[in-house]
């Protein structure tokens, strides 16, 4: 990778120092789904960048509380996203600086005057009325093509099952049980993620049965439910992550972190929401305790004690 790349193409030169380079606290690398929240966050951060005629190598403080007091607008308070945002920014920034791309660092002095919080932080999610303007743009969609179909498909499968996305890259066509009155997608156990059969949500099945027809009449030598190219190599964390953002655009939603973990939450939140309990919501998403579910229903009943005080 080389200080060209970072200037002429800074979101595939990120991308690539993750897969390559790039390590934790811990010195050890990123997981997958990790690596997809990261890019989404460094897309938006690099968006603000353009649209304000700055680069990687330009920008300087006031360009950062510019970005987080535009990024406030979509976080509920109590949430860490600005302390994300800025250790991301102050990891890639040190490394642009270890390559003389830069002469300085803005987010380090910044990253010094801030902590974590000592209550869990509040998860992010789309709201209720939200969650059904993507739904509606799901239903409603009429894909031109089979990669159209299939990108409409994975948001569908993401915000109506609520799989994570190293999940959804290993799933295979059989795995899909479409045929019934109420599809179901059989997720495999995948780290501390126990295996379950999950009933999808009336508003992806059509999309996802048009997609599971559509897919069975590509021969490859792969089983891989979603693919990539006709020789069927699996969804890239990257593709599916720019399926995400283009879904919300189109249904001109924005959120801090617009990655799959914002719509598997919103899925948590809606059943949570419909009335099932935290052991039923956890056991949808795969979990073996309750703490996301019980972090999500707090932000409801937050919601309603809004309402309450009206």
């Amino acid at each position: 990778m080389t200080n060209v790349q970072w200037l002429s193409d800074p979101e595939e030169a990120y991308a690539q120092w993750q897969r390559e380079e790039a390590t934790g606290a811990d010195r050890r690398a990123f997981a997958d789904q990790s690596i997809v929240q990261h890019r989404s966050m460094f897309s938006r951060f690099n968006d603000y960048l353009i649209a304000h005629r700055q680069s990687v190598a330009t920008f300087g403080a006031d360009h950062l509380e510019g970005f987080f007091t535009d990024l406030a607008r979509n976080c509920a308070p109590g949430t860490t996203t600005r302390l994300r945002y800025l250790k991301l920014i102050d990891r890639f920034t040190r490394h642009l600086v270890n390559m003389e791309l830069r002469a300085d660092n803005p987010a380090a002095a910044m990253l010094n005057n801030e902590s974590w919080p000592e209550d869990e932080p509040t998860p992010i999610y789309l709201s209720a009325e939200d969650d059904a303007r993507l739904q509606d743009l799901i239903a409603s969609a009429k894909p031109e093509s089979f990669k159209q179909l299939r990108n409409l498909a994975i948001v569908a499968l993401l915000l109506g099952s609520g799989v994570i996305a190293a999940e959804l890259r290993q799933l295979r066509v059989d795995d899909l049980d479409a045929d019934n009155d109420r599809p179901t997608i059989f997720v495999d156990k995948h780290g501390p993620r126990i295996a379950r059969r999950v009933p999808i949500d009336a508003f992806a099945v059509d999309v996802l049965r048009a997609y599971a027809d559509g897919r069975r009449s590509i021969l490859c030598a792969t089983q891989w439910l979603f693919i990539t190219t006709a020789a069927g190599k699996p969804m890239q964390p990257d593709t599916m992550l720019k399926c995400v953002r283009s879904a919300l655009h189109a249904a001109n939603l924005s959120a801090a972190d617009e990655s799959p973990r914002l719509l598997r939450n919103t899925f948590g939140r809606r059943h949570l929401i419909s009335g099932k309990s935290n052991e039923q919501v956890s056991s949808l998403m795969g979990l073996s305790s309750h703490r996301t579910a019980t972090r999500l229903r707090q932000t409801i009943e937050e919601k309603a004690d809004e309402h309450t005080d009206l």
